[in-house]
């Protein structure tokens, strides 16, 4: 496998990952989107094969164990993972992560050695996400949106005790231009293959 890039975007609920990483895999030369497997169940606006490959527990501890996961974590009682066949070599690959699979990646990386990644955390103020989280299903659950809400928190305080270097991106407006990732010095440099 030659050199695998992965941009790898991170934020807790409703800060815009996914939006975004659609917006710079649409506007981004050479950019190829990571279509992660999960085990839980797609949510109402959810379509296999585009947000998630969703798949049962069985099918992802087979795919774990036959060496197709690149790396992997738990969140809610439900796997998450990246398949090393929805990677493109000398392309920018583009996925969303939670803090485990960051830390997953990282490790993976030491011991493979082919594998250049950058986090980039999309941060957003609660009230923002808030109203996010409450606008993007019709009849949203608000005990489980509070549930990953306070979730988050905690997983994100532990992964910035990692020490693992991201860039910061906020994503506090909606609007519909994200031109301003692609300006952060440490993106703009892993872009043009300087990192």
């Amino acid at each position: 496998m030659s050199k695998i890039k992965i941009l790898a975007l991170i934020g807790e609920s409703s800060a815009g990952k996914d939006t975004i990483q659609r917006w710079l895999v649409e506007n981004l030369p050479n950019a190829h989107g990571i279509v992660s497997y999960t085990s839980r169940p797609p949510r109402d606006y959810e379509v296999d094969g585009v947000d998630y490959h969703f798949v049962s527990t069985g099918q992802f501890m087979q795919l774990f164990c036959e060496d197709k996961i690149l790396e992997s974590s738990v969140f809610n009682n439900w796997f998450y993972g990246t398949g090393i066949n929805d990677l493109e070599e000398d392309k920018i690959n583009i996925g969303v992560f939670n803090p485990e699979g960051i830390s997953n990646l990282y490790l993976k990386r030491i011991t493979l050695h082919d594998i250049e990644i950058l986090p980039v955390w999309i941060k957003v103020n609660d009230k923002t996400r808030l109203l996010r989280s409450l606008k993007r299903e019709k009849n949203p659950d608000c005990e489980e949106i509070c549930r990953r809400f306070l979730t988050d928190k905690k997983d994100f305080e532990e992964f910035e005790k990692l020490k693992i270097p991201y860039e910061i991106f906020e994503n506090n407006d909606y609007t519909e231009n994200y031109n301003g990732i692609l300006n952060r010095p440490m993106v703009a440099k892993f872009i043009k293959g300087q990192n």
